[in-house]
Order: structure tokens, then C-alpha cells, then sequence
């Protein structure tokens, strides 16, 4: 597998994907915010893995190996929780899936990814000059830029 990005939050069409503790896969509201969207956790999982490498053709086996490590499994299986990935990401999308299957060979995710560069806006915000100075905590910069 090729370099993995070391950004835990990635941005794509009107989704929110958290990888860090207690996150998951979140869809933007009407009112700006994101709420959270039922996946399964091997969904999520291959989720991860295909935005970690977003524009690239991962293949099958390296993502049966980084969503499965030392599970026997069907074949089945991938193409199961990239159907339940479609369902929910493609929805309403006028150009395709999000999702690009390369027959025999695995998948490309092609949406365009952003990785806010979160600690980049913290150190911004802290020393930034101004009457008042105080600490900046990662849920305020959340509640600001998410």
C-alpha cells in the first residue's frame, strides 16, 4: 500500500469522515451542521482506507488486509460493504459513483478529499495577535470550521 495521509478528518461532497475516537462518517445539514450517518464499522473501515488514498487504485487484497488483518473472510464480503457505501454516498450525485471499481483489480475513491489542516488553523488562532489571549481547544475550532 502506498503512504497513508496522517490527517484524521477528511472532507468530501457534503460528508464529514472522523477517524480519530468516537467519530465516524457524518452528512452536512441544511443547517450548515453535520449529523451523523448509520455505517457499518467494516464500511467504515474500507471507507477510511479508500479516502486515505483518494485518486489512487487501491487493490483488493490490500484492502481485505488493512479491513480484515488475520480474518478469513469471503470474497463476498468487499463488494458487500462497497454496495452499503454507494447506497449512502451516491445518493442524490449527478456524475457517478463516488466509488470506482477497476474490474479484477479493486477500487478508486475519485471524489475530490480536503484535509483541513486543523492543527495548522490551532496554531493560527493561538498566537495570532489580539486584546484578549486565551487557549484554543480542538472542539472550538470543530464547532468554527466543521
Amino acid at each position: 500500500m502506498g503512504a497513508i495521509a496522517t490527517s484524521e478528518i477528511f472532507l468530501f461532497e457534503r460528508f464529514r469522515l472522523d477517524r480519530r475516537r468516537g467519530g465516524g462518517l457524518f452528512c452536512a445539514d441544511e443547517n450548515g451542521g453535520y449529523v451523523p450517518v448509520t455505517i457499518g464499522s467494516r464500511a467504515l473501515d474500507v471507507l477510511s482506507v479508500l479516502v486515505q488514498r483518494h485518486g489512487d487504485l487501491v487493490l483488493k487484497e490490500d484492502i481485505m488486509t488493512a479491513v480484515w488483518r488475520g480474518i478469513v473472510v469471503a470474497d463476498s464480503n468487499l463488494p458487500t460493504q462497497i454496495f452499503a457505501l454507494r447506497r449512502i454516498l451516491d445518493q442524490g450525485r449527478a456524475r457517478g459513483s463516488c466509488i470506482q471499481t477497476v474490474a479484477g483489480r479493486g477500487y478508486r475513491f475519485v471524489a475530490s478529499v480536503i484535509h483541513p489542516a486543523v492543527d495548522a488553523l490551532a496554531a493560527d488562532a493561538f498566537y495570532r495577535p489580539s486584546a484578549e489571549r486565551r487557549p484554543i481547544t480542538y472542539a472550538a475550532l470543530a464547532r468554527r470550521w466543521f
